[in-house]
């Protein structure tokens, strides 16, 4: 009676899902947000109902091949889904319009159709007595997200920069940053703070 019970629970909840799935696919605005509905809630489902079927039989040969079929499927789906996602987007496929973000944008290159942004490079700052940043903290500086201050070369020694470490002349930064970044990054750390001009004469400013 209660193995009855499990085999019902197990086929109305794997055909719930099945059913989210296929209705996923007609509400679902774009071909991404299609693949997610029906890749998990379809995985899901099945399982409950390969499930259901092994636990009717109750023949070892039976459960076998379910648990051999269960896990075929959940380790196909998933890289199936992300070939074809991958090839709609590589080939343009246009994104629902109530898209907010799109962290791939930019990191894709048409010419040799890979996904990957550019490689990050590591610059070093030198910082003089001039610079506008010597006396802040680092959090103060503005950098963008995603630039990486890997190390202080201070005095012969190393400092491990934090959001409180503040800058001093003679530091020696080594800026781990986007290459689209480096502008910005280099206009932070090479600007300068204004300086008054002296009268040579009385030694007053002018």
């Amino acid at each position: 009676m209660i193995l009855d019970v499990v085999e019902g629970a197990l086929l109305v909840i794997g055909c719930v899902f099945v059913l989210i799935a296929a209705v996923g696919i007609l509400r679902m605005p774009d071909l991404f947000t299609r693949l997610q509905v029906t890749s998990k809630a379809s995985v899901f489902g099945m399982t409950c109902i390969i499930s259901a079927s092994a636990l009717h039989f109750g023949d070892p040969a039976v459960t076998t091949r379910a648990i051999v079929i269960i896990a075929f499927v959940v380790l196909t789906m998933p890289v199936a889904t992300h070939l074809l996602a991958r090839a709609g987007y590589t080939t343009n496929t246009p994104l629902s319009p109530e898209t907010v973000v799109n962290e791939l944008a930019g990191h894709y290159d048409p010419t040799t159709h890979t996904l990957a942004g550019a490689q990050p490079r590591t610059r070093t700052f030198e910082l003089g007595r001039l610079a506008a940043v010597v006396g802040k903290r680092i959090a103060e500086l503005g950098l963008p997200a995603g630039v990486l201050i890997r190390a202080i070369h201070r005095e012969g020694g190393t400092v491990v920069p934090r959001g409180q470490t503040i800058l001093e002349v003679g530091d020696r930064l080594d800026v781990l940053a986007e290459p689209a970044e480096l502008v910005h990054v280099q206009e932070i750390f090479q600007a300068q703070v204004a300086t008054t001009a002296t009268d040579e004469r009385d030694g007053n400013p002018s």
